[in-house]
């Protein structure tokens, strides 16, 4: 028997977040999530999406001849059959970096493959979810190639990002990425602003770590 996903949606864009933006990308989109925050931008996902085989998921990746690979949700590591796609796509010569995009909520240790990179992207009190920290620090301890990319709008989530960075600074391998979190009841520019405003403004903590502030590039420009 075929092992099967529930799929969201499969697209190109380009990567419009974190330390790859601007590569193009083919997004994997799996759905379902049971995390529910409060201003998410992709609540479609979370219904269950059309059931794809992984053959044939693998087929739409070699037809999109684009080397990057994004795996989105949803939460897709809530999905079991998770770590079968991403070891199919890693043995794919000509898949270069396969990228899975996690809120951190949920812990797994099986996916462990040579081209895969975890973005761990935590949602902040203004996202009405608890913070994750014990599973992030899972996530740090176990896998090499990880970064952690927060979320925030405003300074109450941005002083729990700076307590779970100082508590875990001998985990934390990459720079730290601040992307400032779009909400339905303010411009996007806006919020972007002042993010970066309230970051720079605390200048031991840009020295402590290294700190890169950066926006969603496909919502500025209007891309999905």
């Amino acid at each position: 028997m075929r092992s099967s996903i529930a799929i969201s949606e499969l697209f190109t864009s380009l990567q419009g977040e974190g330390l790859d933006l601007g590569a193009p990308s083919f997004f994997i989109r799996i759905s379902g999530c049971s995390i529910g925050c409060k201003y998410c931008d992709t609540k479609y996902s979370w219904k269950k999406g059309k059931l794809w085989d992984i053959d044939s998921l693998v087929k739409e990746v070699l037809k999109s001849k684009i080397p990057e690979v994004i795996v989105t949700g949803g939460e897709p590591v809530e999905e079991k059959n998770l770590s079968i796609l991403i070891k199919r796509l890693s043995d794919l010569e000509t898949v270069r970096k396969i990228t899975l995009e996690t809120c951190g909520h949920i812990f797994r240790d099986d996916l462990k493959y040579p081209k895969l990179k975890i973005v761990l992207s935590p949602k902040p009190p203004t996202m009405g979810v608890d913070f994750p920290t014990e599973t992030l620090e899972k996530f740090l301890t176990t896998y090499e190639q990880v970064y952690i990319k927060f979320a925030a709008y405003d300074q109450k989530d941005l002083e729990v990002i700076k307590e779970f960075a100082y508590k875990n600074k001998n985990l934390i391998r990459a720079p730290i990425v601040i992307q400032p979190l779009e909400v339905p009841f303010e411009d996007y520019s806006y919020t972007s602003k002042r993010i970066f405003e309230l970051v720079i403004s605390d200048r031991k903590f840009i020295n402590d770590f290294e700190i890169k502030i950066i926006p969603q590039i496909h919502k500025l420009i209007g891309l999905k």
